[in-house]
């Protein structure tokens, strides 16, 4: 028949060990610099996001592996995991996809077009009131109609 006693008890129930953890906190102090250092430095236009991206996945995955204990737990638990990074996957790259690919003047501006004046008139700006303008069925003043008869004089009283 066999004793076991709480020591060896504990023992199996020991979690991860501190170094694990120390460990994942430099991977993540790494990936914190490094977004910084590939923040100053100019990628073209979709690198800029994509990298961006996978780093921040990289940090939220070490995350909940690690210090989340996922890493620790076998079957559904990962599965679920799984499915939603691929869901997460879906819709951030569907979203991104139909931006890119949407006509160019839907999508806002950059650089030389934001200092472009727009077409149409500048609404912006206060003015006076419009000038009033002329009516086509009347005569101006200076011309006598031909067709509207000339009122009479009023009787000197």
């Amino acid at each position: 028949m066999a004793i076991t006693t709480h020591a060896s008890h504990a023992e199996h129930d020991a979690g991860p060990s501190a170094l694990r953890y120390w460990v994942i906190w430099v991977l993540l102090l790494v990936g914190t610099s490094l977004t910084f250092a590939l923040s100053r430095v100019h990628l073209p236009s979709p690198f800029n996001l994509v990298v961006a991206l996978a780093i921040a996945s990289g940090k939220s995955m070490l995350v909940v592996l690690f210090f989340m204990h996922l890493w620790d737990h076998p079957g559904a638990n990962r599965l679920v995991f799984a499915t939603s990074i691929l869901f997460i996957t879906l819709l951030i790259g569907l979203t991104v996809l139909d931006n890119a690919t949407r006509f160019t003047l839907v999508n806002p501006g950059r650089g030389a077009t934001l200092q472009m004046e727009p077409p149409g008139p500048d609404i912006l700006t206060p003015r006076g009131p419009p000038e009033p303008a002329q009516r086509l069925d009347t005569p101006g003043v200076e011309q006598e109609g031909q067709d509207v008869p000339r009122p009479p004089p009023m009787p000197a009283r």
